[in-house]
C-alpha cells in the first residue's frame, strides 16, 4: 500500500502545490503563491525578493525563504520518512491504552477507550450526556475511567493531540489526573516522522484514510446517529494505537477486520444499537 506521493503519478501542478504546501501550509500564503506563480516554472523564474513580497516576509534571512530558495531539496528532505522507536516515550510497552473524548454538545459527552495487550483488544465507551445516550454524571464517568486504568495498569497511554483530551477531562473533573500524563501523542509522532508532510496533513482522519485506507465518519454526522457516534469514537481510540506502531517501525501493522465492543456505560444502551463490534474496513490498493 502506498502512503507517499509518487511523483510519476501526479500531475505536475499537483506536485508543485504539494511542494509549496509542505513549507507554507495550506492557508493564505499558499493561495497567494499559486495565484502569483501558477506553475513551478513561474515560481523558479521569480526572484527571491518578489517571492518574499508576495507572502509578506520582510526578513531576508527567513527560514521559509531559505527553504523556498531550494524548493526541490527542501521537499525531498521534509518528505523523507523518519521512523524511529524512540518517537515513543516507552517503546517496549506491552499494555497500551488510548483514550479519546467527545465534547461538542457539553463539557464532556463521552469517553471512549481501547486497550491493546498480548491478550488482545478491549474497548468501551462511557456516556456522560443524556442527550446522546443513557449516561452517568461527568465526574462519575471519569471515576469509572480511572477505575479501568487502575485495573488494567497500562504501560503507556496513546492519543492524537492527547493534551487536548487531558485538558477536557481535567477541566470537567476539576482536578489533575496524573496517570494520564504518561503518553505518546500520535500528532507529535506524525510530524516528527515527516509523515504529515508525505500524506498532506496531521489529522487523525489523514492517518486513517491515507495510511490505513479506511473510511472516516464526520463528527457532525456522528452526532446525528448513535451507531455512528460509537463507531466514530472507537475508531478514534483504536487507530492511534496502530499509528503509534507504524511511526515507530515504518511498517503498517496488520489491522483486525473487527474489534469487539466490550463495555458500554450505561449498559441499557446495548438495546439501542445494532452491533457489538467495530468493523475496520480497509480498501485494497494495488
Amino acid at each position: 500500500m502506498k502512503i507517499y506521493l509518487d511523483t510519476d503519478e501526479l500531475y505536475q501542478d499537483e506536485l508543485y502545490e504539494h511542494k509549496l504546501a509542505v513549507i507554507l501550509g495550506r492557508g493564505k500564503r499558499l493561495k497567494k503563491m499559486l495565484q502569483t506563480f501558477p506553475t513551478e516554472y513561474d515560481f523558479k523564474k521569480a526572484s527571491l525578493s518578489r517571492i518574499a513580497k508576495v507572502i509578506n516576509i520582510e526578513n531576508k534571512d527567513s527560514k521559509i525563504l531559505a527553504q523556498l530558495k531550494e524548493l526541490d531539496k527542501t521537499y525531498q528532505r521534509l518528505t523523507k520518512p523518519k521512523f524511529d522507536i524512540n518517537l515513543s516515550k516507552k517503546p517496549k510497552s506491552e499494555v497500551i491504552m488510548c483514550i479519546d473524548t467527545e465534547y461538542l454538545w457539553s463539557d464532556l459527552d463521552s469517553i471512549q477507550y481501547a486497550i491493546k495487550s498480548k491478550k488482545g483488544w478491549k474497548t468501551g465507551i462511557i456516556f456522560t450526556n443524556d442527550e446522546i445516550a443513557p449516561s452517568v454524571d461527568i465526574k462519575e464517568g471519569i471515576n469509572i475511567l480511572m477505575d479501568i486504568i487502575t485495573l488494567v495498569q497500562p504501560d503507556i497511554f496513546v492519543g492524537h493531540n492527547f493534551n487536548c483530551d487531558i485538558t477536557v477531562l481535567e477541566k470537567a473533573y476539576g482536578a489533575k489526573l496524573k496517570p494520564l500524563h504518561n503518553y505518546d501523542d500520535t500528532m507529535h509522532m506524525i510530524r516528527k516522522s515527516n509523515v504529515a508532510n508525505i500524506i498532506g496533513g496531521a489529522s487523525l482522519d489523514n492517518i486513517i484514510e491515507s495510511i490505513f485506507a479506511d473510511n472516516t465518519i464526520g463528527l457532525f454526522n456522528a452526532y446525528q446517529n448513535l451507531d455512528l457516534f460509537i463507531k466514530y469514537g472507537l475508531k478514534d481510540a483504536i487507530y492511534p494505537i496502530y499509528a503509534r506502531e507504524y511511526f515507530m517501525t515504518g511498517s503498517v501493522p496488520e489491522v483486525k477486520d473487527k474489534i469487539k465492543l466490550n463495555n458500554i456505560v450505561r449498559p441499557e444502551t446495548w438495546d439501542l444499537i445494532q452491533f457489538d463490534s467495530i468493523s475496520l474496513r480497509r480498501k485494497i490498493n494495488e
